[in-house]
Formats: structure tokens, sequence, C-alpha cells
């Protein structure tokens, strides 16, 4: 009698010395195909091509998990590093530090100042913030809803602050005329 407890070594008993595990029925029959047949178990070049495209939309949702993953064990890095032995009371000390300077003074700051601070930041209170806007001469607090004090570790938030960076980098390139000079550069090369 042929079962799977007679093979040795991928072979059934002597009697049958040509006869392998995967020429009779198993618990894994579902994964057994014949030579040449597309994981589908389709032997026809339509069929591969079908599994072509599955195995690639398989690969591209195993990418886009890895990512996901990645991402999320990137931001809970930062929170960590970015909250460990963190003391709410001292950061604020450091900031405003009158005995000892930091390296400058905020109301010497005459350059525009975007401050971006999250409305649920238990770790510095928003009046600080507004405070420290209204010290500095030129500078624009904007409260951002729902954040906390992590602004750096919400990829939707950097992603938004980053883009307005971009933009008001874009928009001084044009205004100087640095974009100009640059295409002018390129095209001197080319030539």
């Amino acid at each position: 009698m042929l079962d799977k407890e007679n093979h040795n070594g991928g072979k059934l008993s002597g009697d049958h010395p040509m006869l392998t595990r995967e020429m009779f029925a198993s618990e894994e029959m579902d994964q057994i195909r014949p030579e040449g047949a597309s994981p589908t178990g389709n032997l026809s070049p339509i069929g591969a091509a079908v599994d072509a495209v599955i195995a690639a939309a398989e690969s591209a949702m195993a990418d886009k998990e890895r990512q996901e993953t990645y991402d999320t064990r990137l931001t809970q890095a930062i929170w960590e590093l970015a909250t460990t032995g963190a003391n709410p009371a001292v950061d604020l000390l450091v900031c405003l530090e009158r005995r000892h300077t930091i390296g400058f003074r905020y109301v010497d700051i005459t350059r525009p100042v975007v401050i971006h601070h999250g409305s649920r930041d238990t770790r510095v209170p928003v009046e600080n913030v507004k405070w420290l806007g209204k010290t500095m001469k030129r500078c624009e607090v904007r409260v951002l809803e729902g954040e906390g004090h992590g602004l750096m570790a919400s990829a939707g938030c950097m992603g938004g602050i980053l883009m307005e960076i971009s933009k008001e980098w874009e928009d001084w390139m044009r205004v100087t005329g640095a974009t100009a000079r640059k295409e002018e550069k390129k095209k001197a090369v080319v030539r």
C-alpha cells in the first residue's frame, strides 16, 4: 500500500523505487502542479501572463507593506529618542535662560520666522509659543490642531511643512533670478 509514511528520502518503499512522494495524493495536493505549469496550474501563455500580473501585484503589495512597517518603526524610534529622558520644565528653562547666553536673543531675530506648534502639546504650552511669537519681530505662530509635541515624528505634518518650505525656496529662486541663471548655465554646457 502506498502512503506517506512508507517513503525514504522522497522515495516510497523498496517495492516502488521510481515513485516519488509527489506522485500520489497527500495533504499538499493543492501545491502539486505539472512541470512547466504556472502557479495556478495553467499551461497556456495567457494563464502565464495572468500569473505574472498577479505576481507583480503581490510583489507591489509586499513592497507597500514593508514601507509601511519601516515608516511605523522609524516614527516610533524617532519618538522614543525625542521623548526619552525629556523634562518639559527643563526644556523650557534652557530656551528661556537669562543668566547664560544660548548664542542669540529672540528679540534680535529680524528674519521672518514661522513656528509650527501642536495644539495638544503637553510639553510646551501654546501660550508660551504665542509669547515667543510676540517677542520676535517678524514671527508667525501656526497652531496645528490635534498635533502634539513631536511634530518631527509626524510624517503628514512634516510633509506639509517641507512642501511649504520648498515652495518658499522656489519663489525666492524665481524672484532673485537664480532659476534663470541656472537654466542659462545648463544651456551653455549643452552647447
